[in-house]
Parts: C-alpha cells; structure tokens; sequence
C-alpha cells in the first residue's frame, strides 16, 4: 500500500478498504457494485476514490463533515449555477462572444463507455484505490465525507453539495468516482431532446468550464450536449 494511501485513509472520517490494481477496469466495478448492493441495504453509499497528494493537502485542510452538512443547507444549488453562469456570459460579453457562440451546434459527441478515473490511458492495471463507506442515504452529501472542492476554479465544497443535491433532484446524478481533480457519476436516462442536453449542458460549463474548454475537442457545449445523448456517465474536471 502506498504512503498517499495511507495517509489519506488517516483522514476519512468513514470506513474504506484497499482495491489493489486490477487488470481489468470491470473487476474493480464488480467490487463497487456489491459494495453499492450492501449500502442499499446497510444505510451508506460507496464512493471509489483515486488517492493523489493534491487531495491528501485539501483533506487536510477540509473541515470536519458535520460542517458541510449544515453549510450546504444555506445554500441552493439551481441559483449557484446561475451565479456562475452570469459571470461567465459577462466574461464572453467582453470578449465580444455570447453564450451562444460557445454551445455551437449537437453533434460530435461521443459515447462514455466506462470510468476513467482509475483507469489511466497508458497504464495496463487500474490504480489502486479506495473503496471509501460514506455513511450517508444521500448521494451529495458524500463530498461533506470526500471534500475535494474549493481550489482554483473547482467551486467550494458546500456549493458543490448544494448542486449535487440540484442535479439528484433534476437528474437523479449519482457520484461513483472522486479523485482530486475529477468527479464521475451516473444518471438514470439520457436527455431525450437536443434542447434539454443542451440545458443540461450549460449547466455543467457554469459548474465546470474546463470539462467544455479543454475536455471538448471542439471546446463548444453542442458536443458535450450530443455525449450526453449518448451516454448514461457524466465526468467532470478541473485543470
């Protein structure tokens, strides 16, 4: 076990275990999916959580969950985005650019097909993770146990509740994998109109403007809108 794993362990405040690497990104899958079986039943929800030394210092730094809990409440998620997304239409106002110039057209998304987070490109086995218990019936109440946010553009971790609870609400959004720079999760159903993913979408860029502007090959939020048409995951991530 490496000493990241083990220091981040010193600090969840829930039970966890140790997946070592897999050589098959399902296998470490088929663990989650028997853990996420046993919280249905057992009242907590299981969270796989990629260890680096960025999210050991942010839990380090991060208040106990108890503070999350009842900051979050203060807050509502639909009018954070709004805020957000205010700001960045006075960004593009500048530029000379609108909202509309960044949504583009539907189309040249591609399907996610699984999660990437603990899977990378030019590794052969998955990294090794925890398997963290957060002790919660609420999915968006599992970043008060795995606090990643609140660095640069990355939003504080209680707003970041507070939209998570927002998009259960809208979306049913459920988080699976959090690492210190990454969220991935599942919905229930795809968006079944262009103009509803694309509402969705612009959401997603005032929560997270690097997932359009560097994680879209054509940077606009039309191609993220078509991925989601076509996939059941959402990922999110901050530079």
């Amino acid at each position: 076990m490496d000493d990241i794993i083990k220091n981040i362990g010193s600090l969840l405040a829930c039970e966890y275990k140790v997946i070592p690497s897999q050589n098959s990104g399902q296998k470490v899958m088929d663990l989650y999916e028997k853990e996420k079986a046993a919280g249905e039943q057992e009242g907590f929800i299981p969270v796989i959580l990629v260890p680096d030394e960025e999210l050991f210092r942010r839990l380090q730094k991060a208040q106990h969950p108890e503070w999350y809990l009842e900051e979050y409440k203060k807050h509502n998620g639909k009018d954070i985005l709004d805020g957000y997304l205010n700001e960045i239409k006075e960004c593009l106002k500048r530029q000379g650019e609108s909202l509309d110039d960044v949504i583009d057209t539907v189309e040249r998304g591609q399907e996610i097909e699984g999660f990437a987070g603990f899977v990378p490109d030019d590794w052969e086995e998955t990294l090794e993770v925890l398997l963290v218990k957060v002790p919660t019936t609420h999915p968006w109440e599992v970043f008060a146990w795995i606090p990643m946010g609140g660095w640069r553009e990355c939003p504080p971790t209680e707003y970041m509740i507070a939209i998570m609870k927002y998009w259960y609400e809208q979306y049913r959004f459920y988080p699976v994998v959090i690492s210190g720079d990454m969220i991935e999760g599942m919905v229930p159903e795809k968006p079944k109109t262009a103009e509803e993913a694309v509402a969705i979408g612009i959401e997603h860029y005032a929560f997270c403007p690097d997932l359009i502007e560097q994680c879209c090959s054509d940077a606009c939020i039309g191609q993220w809108a078509d991925t989601m048409m076509k996939s059941l995951i959402w990922f999110f991530w901050w530079d």
